[in-house]
């Protein structure tokens, strides 16, 4: 992310209110990856995200570093994502990853998480 204002991850763009987080666990669809687990709602407008990085991952640089990893991995896809709300669990394993791999573990696992949807 550059300084100029661009690139940014929009408020708009979060999951904060924590019924928002409720209503995506108890209504969503999961999806277990390699290094995610992902939490998926559908919904009517734009995509958002919450990341849930557990203290088990490491000590807070590392779990910083994650989320930071994460959010711009969101934030370079997306612009290709469906209307969802997406709740992500990291583990440790996805400290090593880039960035590129984690946007497209993003996308497979919400695409994945919408069609076992449908499924059901």
């Amino acid at each position: 992310m550059t300084g100029d204002g661009k690139g940014r991850f929009p408020s708009t763009m979060r999951l904060k209110r924590r019924r928002d987080f409720q209503r995506v666990y108890r209504e969503g669809v999961v999806w277990r990856g390699s290094c995610l687990r992902l939490h998926v709602f559908a919904r009517e407008d734009g995509v958002r995200m919450g990341i849930v990085v557990p203290r088990r991952v490491g000590n807070a640089v590392e779990r910083n570093r994650i989320k930071r990893r994460l959010r711009e991995a969101f934030r370079r896809v997306a612009a290709g994502l469906p209307a969802v709300d997406i709740i992500v669990l990291p583990s440790a394993d996805c400290g090593r990853l880039d960035t590129k791999t984690v946007g497209r573990l993003l996308v497979r696992g919400v695409e994945r998480a919408l069609a076992k949807e449908e499924n059901e």
